[in-house]
């Protein structure tokens, strides 16, 4: 996903936040879910949930999420759904092989670590790079800081979720500023689902984000690595002009 999306043209080294993505600014919540299959293939879904103004522009099919890159590779399915006054908008993204997937601001890769009997074993890692988001965009000397950020988005939530094929062998402790983000986990024969949430100004003010898990599944799998995406256009230059959305 290009991160810079879900930021203004002048992010502020504090990452002030607009949904640009859907282009009007508000609170939101967002999750992000990959799914892992046998032979490396898989799904990214991107999911946004507003209210108000934010919910209204997320009902505008005209309005479409990228995931990094400015051609057709990346090419989502998109849904939406209304649960009483929250519009969720989901972008369903499927590869048959990470390394045919274009990500902006961040990286997913699987490495192949051994086999166990029938099973191979597999490290699945995720690094979301927020802060060299916020660095492209850093055209400003202002600063807003966390009470801010807390004003404008307190009781809002990230999420990342991911489903692992097999058995879970090992999660690596997610520090997000000086603390650590547990996961949920549930399972059953076929795999598990791991899911970290934390208040989106956590993830905001956040320079990496790391999700590190180690699995044991059988089929075939293989070393992979996520492609870097172009990061549009319109995401580099500085007109001086913030308010101007039709670039």
């Amino acid at each position: 996903m290009d991160f810079a999306q879900l930021l203004p043209k002048r992010a502020l080294t504090a990452a002030v936040v607009a949904g640009t993505a859907v282009g009007l600014s508000g609170c939101f919540d967002l999750a992000q879910k990959v799914a892992v299959h046998q032979g490396d293939s898989g799904t990214y879904d991107i999911e946004i949930a507003a209210q108000g103004l934010v919910g209204d522009a997320l009902s505008d099919k005209h309005h479409h999420v990228d995931i990094g890159d400015d051609d057709d590779d990346n090419k989502g399915i998109t849904r939406v759904q209304h649960k009483g006054d929250v519009t969720v908008r989901t972008t369903e993204f499927a590869f048959k092989d990470l390394g045919g997937l274009k990500l902006g601001d961040e990286t997913m890769n699987l490495r192949v670590k051994g086999k166990e009997g029938d099973l191979t074993q597999v490290n699945f890692h995720r690094s979301f790079q927020i802060g060299h988001a916020r660095h492209r965009h850093d055209d400003d000397d202002d600063h807003v800081g966390r009470d801010v950020l807390q004003s404008m988005f307190g009781g809002h939530s990230y999420t990342f979720a991911v489903w692992l094929p097999g058995k879970i062998e090992h999660i690596a402790p997610v520090r997000v500023g000086n603390h650590t983000v547990s996961p949920t986990v549930w399972g059953d024969a076929y795999g598990h689902t791991l899911v970290w949430k934390m208040p989106l100004t956590d993830m905001f003010m956040a320079e990496n984000v790391d999700f590190d898990v180690d699995f044991a599944a059988k089929g075939d799998f293989h070393d992979a690595q996520s492609q870097p995406g172009a990061h549009h256009g319109r995401h580099h230059h500085h007109d001086g002009d913030d308010d101007d959305d039709n670039d």
